[in-house]
């Protein structure tokens, strides 16, 4: 026969006026018959040939159906020990809980179920076990490398862990696999910081003071008399995620790398009027901070009358209005993934798969080439929602970079700073000389950004919405 029984069973049911009559088929009104089985049996088209020119065929056993699941797994562990090595496991993931979309969000980005998410079940659409067989075709030498569960959409929520939390002792301990994560944005607060005072923190500049010419300054991090300049905490900066993919074995972390994250304005000083009016950044800014800024400088050559040196040193203070402008920093977002509790499924396939050998499986991307052992796929970007990160960020590892940036600023011709004689003298007497700045970096930082990396952020999205009814965070 061409038809299978189960084809012409439910064929001859669709066919019929009355679905409680079965009408009977000879062989002739049979291969006549189109059906569709709920069960199917395929040999994928596509076929994968091996570092030794070996052909791997592949098999599908796929079930022509919706399902739907809601399901909670204390622990995950596949592949521990054996050929990656006895110190770990391929995939070990704690508390993994698996239903349906939330309802909504919050505001943070955080799922919110109307009944609960205990009530509501994920929809797994066409799941399927295929099999690789090497060598298909010489009944001697063929052999079965490797074997995947699958589907081709899944649609729900997949969650790792139960609390967002810093260094989770749960979630994804280890993954071995290939997941992408789409591009996204996302916002921080940068906590505030006090600049100058370390000698890797060093600014020069060029000076003309009445009477006594050019000269140069350099900053004196090591003074006492050098209390640094005021980095004001800095809230909501913006930034671009681009896409990445996380992919290895035994992989603990993922990182992002090349987020572009542009500071327009950093006050160094209370604003003037104009600032205010100009720059939300100055809302709500506590000018007390700036109180006690101050910079010792070394004048290059001294001034002085002939060979008698006046004054080699000043003190120096920014003036109100003064900032530093148009910050360009190049971000790494290394983190473990075991922070990372929440990853919605809106319709994209995935599989996981065992196999003996590296082998790239019907339909995946070219890069989703499944290493030996257990291996976990999505195939479309996995969609985290805005990256806000929950605490103020120190970012005091740019201004290393940023007093290069500021040099480079203050070097310039055009950019050297006048001296009157009233502020020569007072500084003969020891005043500080308070000069308004505006210093523009962006024209370094631009083809050149300033380079930060952040490690392990409590994400304000990552909450994890319990699976269970009652108070239970895990049943």
């Amino acid at each position: 026969m061409k038809k299978t029984w189960i084809a012409a069973v439910i064929s001859s049911i669709c066919l019929s006026g009355n679905a409680t009559t079965f009408k009977s088929l000879s062989d002739d009104e049979l291969s006549k018959v189109d059906g569709r089985a709920l069960l199917n049996f395929t040999k994928d088209m596509e076929t994968y040939k091996t570092n030794s020119n070996e052909v791997v065929s592949f098999f599908k056993l796929g079930l022509d159906a919706e399902m739907s699941l809601n399901t909670n797994i204390k622990t995950l562990q596949l592949g521990c020990g054996g050929v990656n090595g006895s110190d770990g496991c391929d995939i070990d993931i704690s508390n993994l809980a698996l239903s349906g979309l939330p309802d909504s969000y919050d505001s943070k980005g955080n799922g919110v179920y109307n009944n609960g998410r205990a009530s509501t079940s994920a929809k797994i659409t066409n799941p399927f076990v295929q099999f690789a067989i090497k060598n298909n075709d010489s009944a001697s030498q063929r052999e079965v490398v490797g074997f995947r569960l699958g589907a081709e959409q899944i649609l729900g929520l997949l969650t790792a862990g139960v609390s967002n939390t810093q260094n989770p002792t749960d979630g994804i301990q280890s993954f071995s696999g290939y997941m992408k994560i789409a591009g996204t944005t996302g916002s921080t607060n940068t906590a505030g910081a006090k600049f100058g005072t370390a000698q890797d923190q060093k600014i020069s500049g060029l000076l003309d003071i009445a009477l006594f010419g050019n000269h140069g300054f350099t900053s004196d991090p090591g003074s006492s008399e050098t209390k640094g300049i005021t980095v004001p905490k800095l809230d909501n900066i913006k930034f671009d995620v681009p896409g990445f993919v996380v992919q290895g074995t035994r992989t603990k972390s993922a990182s992002a790398k090349d987020i572009i994250v542009t500071i327009p304005v950093i006050p160094l000083a209370a604003g003037s009027a104009e600032d205010k009016s100009k720059y939300s950044v100055y809302t709500g800014l506590d000018a007390t901070q700036f109180a006690n800024d101050q910079l010792l400088v070394n004048i290059e050559p001294c001034v002085g009358l002939g060979a008698l040196c006046l004054v080699k040193t000043s003190k120096f203070q920014m003036g109100e209005g003064s900032k530093l402008t148009n910050l360009n920093m190049n971000v790494t977002f290394d983190q473990l993934l075991s922070m990372v509790h929440n990853i919605p499924l809106t319709g994209s396939g995935g599989y996981l798969a065992l196999q003996q050998m590296a082998l790239k499986w019907p339909g995946a991307d070219k890069a989703d080439v499944a290493q030996r052992g257990w291996w976990m796929s999505f195939a479309d970007p996995v969609q985290l929602g805005e990256l806000n990160v929950s605490g103020d960020v120190d970012i005091s590892a740019v201004l290393p970079q940023v007093a290069q940036n500021i040099t480079k600023t203050l070097t310039q011709e055009e950019m050297r700073i006048e001296i009157d004689f009233g502020n020569a003298l007072g500084a003969l007497a020891g005043t500080p000389i308070v000069k308004t700045l505006e210093i523009d970096v962006g024209q370094w930082t631009q083809a050149n950004p300033s380079k930060l990396t952040l490690s392990n952020q409590i994400l304000k999205n990552q909450d994890v919405t319990s699976n269970c009814f009652g108070g239970l965070k895990f049943c």
